[in-house]
């Protein structure tokens, strides 16, 4: 009979695959070091570990590949909110204007 040990190794892959598409490290096989339920630790090509979420790799044999589905890497939502802080921003720094058309030009260089 295997340890648990023992079983976790013989069941745990050597090498997986960056599937999410937005990675810099897109489509390349990385030596995996550990991995766990939520996260994978694996070596980057310059040598040092790097924490990547299960989902982000082939390492359960599915990953977001070319599928855009879920792999936005910004929701409408938050678009959203990120207009609203920007405008914020603009009329703070711009004196509370609220008009666009009240900006100052910026001066061609």
């Amino acid at each position: 009979m295997l340890s648990q040990t023992e079983y976790i190794r013989k069941d745990s892959p050597t090498h997986i695959r960056v599937t999410r598409r937005h990675h810099p490290l897109h489509g390349q096989e990385l030596e995996v070091l550990t991995h766990g339920k939520r996260h994978v630790v694996v070596r980057s090509p310059d040598g040092l570990s790097m924490k990547l979420p299960r989902s982000w790799t082939d390492i359960d044999g599915v990953g977001f590949g070319g599928d855009s589905s879920g792999d936005a890497i910004f929701t409408v939502e938050s678009l959203r909110e990120l207009g609203v802080l920007l405008e914020a921003l603009a009329q703070r720094e711009n004196g509370m204007r609220s008009d666009p058309s009240e900006v100052p030009e910026t001066p061609a260089r």
